[in-house]
Parts: C-alpha cells; structure tokens; sequence
C-alpha cells in the first residue's frame, strides 16, 4: 500500500489506487460518487487488502455511530422549539430567549 500511496497523482486521473481511495472514501460510502468512480474504487479495494480493510473498518464504523446515535428528542422539546420558531418568524429578536 506504501508504494501505491507515493505513487498517487501519477498517471490518468481515472486510476485508481491506495491514496484515490483513502482520500474518497467517505465519498464513497455516502453514496455521493458517479456509478463509474464508484465501480473504479471498488475494484481496487476489492483487489487490495490493505484497502479492503480500511474500507470494510470504515463502513463498520459508519454503520455503528449511525445506529448508537439516535436519540429522541422529547416532545415537550419539541413542542418549544417549534413555539419559538414560530415567534421567531414574527419579528427579530421574538421567541429566541424562550428556549
């Protein structure tokens, strides 16, 4: 991985390597790349261990704080923000010392 990472920037700017995939790897995993690239870094790190790793730790750890992190809000919260919100549209200043 060392020498693919030095070796990155070299070359078409379509090739994929250790460095192209670490630095578009959040990319990657929030869905935000075109089906091309998407396909390009897949192939790579499917290809490549060391990168298959970091990919596969990041999507587990993605998935982990994405489950562990839902919490509610309460609904009197709610129902006070939505009022202050409300008496914030009114003019300036309104509902912000209500929270």
């Amino acid at each position: 991985m060392a020498d693919e990472v030095e070796a990155g920037g070299r070359g078409d700017p379509d090739d994929v390597d250790c460095n192209s995939v670490v630095k578009e790897l959040y990319t990657f995993l929030d869905g935000e790349l075109t089906d091309g690239r998407r396909v390009q870094i897949e192939r790579h790190f499917t290809g490549c261990t060391d990168c298959h790793e970091v990919v596969e730790f990041h999507a587990s750890l993605k998935m982990t704080i994405s489950e562990k992190c839902r919490e509610t809000v309460p609904d009197a919260l709610r129902l006070r923000i939505t009022e202050a919100l409300r008496k914030a549209e009114s003019g300036p200043g309104a509902g912000i010392g209500d929270l």
